[in-house]
């Protein structure tokens, strides 16, 4: 009986090439590597285990991929995490108190004040009353929607976006992420029963308006944070997941999804108005300002107020 042995340097050197090989891959293909591990997760969980329809929904293809990827850039590219994936904790407290307060904006302004503006001055018959989808779920609903933006923000605006920008203008990057971001979400009309014409019309519909969001996201992360952290923009994605899926106002829809087509034609015009009218305004601020002047500005209001105060106590 004979043994071989072989070298320590020999494994060593094999070991490192290895690695090697996983730390220097392009940002382009382990994009399009990590895109396609969750476009495969996501068809099994819509249309082969059909968990969409279930009290999971497809969380699988939520959690799994975010922790394929968060665990690959602590291994190979830890340094990465940052800058690449914007999971970063640069003025964290501040970041998430900004992105909260814009999600609250963006989902009352759009799903609660859309509804209410069409029941109060176009049809004051409407029934305003409220609808929470899968009550008694609610915190698990929760946590499968703060699971799914940081999946969503740290693929298509961190990962995909950066790689995109190492080929393409950053304004480029931003529409191609909002894109595939849009198509992403193709095929819920699908796996909801949607067939023929209407599969076609919720299909446009969701893409266009979810790209929209993408682009939206894009702007958030690129130019109000300055490439530095998605911590807004998770808590934006949440927030507007949470409540235009789990609280209806009115009579319809009262199904869990977000809600693009009404039976009632006045009132998906009004919607439609209310989004835009949201939309632009938080758009614009996001594109003409940074956080750090946002935080400046706050700080010196927060010190006049404590300039008046001594002021006044010396008084």
């Amino acid at each position: 009986m004979s043994t071989t042995q072989v070298p320590e340097t020999r494994v060593e050197s094999e070991q490192s090439a290895s690695t090697h090989a996983w730390t220097s891959i392009g940002l382009v293909k382990l994009g399009g590597i990590m895109l396609a591990i969750a476009v495969l997760w996501r068809v099994v969980d819509q249309f082969v285990l059909g968990l969409g329809s279930t009290w999971m929904n497809i969380f699988p293809s939520k959690i799994f991929p975010f922790l394929i990827i968060l665990g690959f850039f602590w291994k190979y590219r830890r340094q990465e995490i940052g800058p690449v994936l914007g999971l970063s904790r640069d003025k964290i407290q501040f970041r998430l108190a900004i992105g909260i307060l814009i999600g609250l904006i963006f989902a009352i302004g759009i799903d609660i004040g859309g509804t209410i503006v069409f029941a109060v001055f176009v049809d004051p018959t409407y029934p305003l009353q409220l609808h929470i989808i899968n009550e008694e779920i609610l915190g698990y609903m929760f946590i499968f929607f703060l699971t799914n933006a940081f999946l969503e923000e740290t693929l298509f605006r961190g990962l995909l976006l950066n790689a995109a920008k190492t080929r393409l203008s950053s304004n480029s990057s931003i529409l191609l992420s909002a894109i595939i971001f849009g198509l992403w979400h193709a095929g819920w009309p699908l796996v909801n029963g949607a067939i023929g014409g209407e599969a076609i019309s919720g299909i446009a519909t969701m893409v266009f308006f979810t790209m929209i969001l993408g682009i939206f996201f894009g702007i958030y992360y690129e130019r109000f944070s300055s490439s530095k952290s998605l911590i807004g923009p998770i808590a934006v994605h949440t927030i507007i997941n949470f409540v235009s899926e789990c609280f209806k106002i009115g009579p319809e829809p009262v199904i869990q999804g977000p809600d693009m087509i009404f039976s009632n034609s006045g009132l998906m015009t009004i919607t439609l108005v209310m989004f835009f009218l949201t939309f632009i305004p938080l758009g614009v601020f996001l594109w003409k300002f940074r956080t750090e002047q946002v935080t400046d500005l706050w700080g010196r209001i927060i010190g006049k107020e404590r300039d008046d105060e001594q002021e006044y106590y010396v008084v």
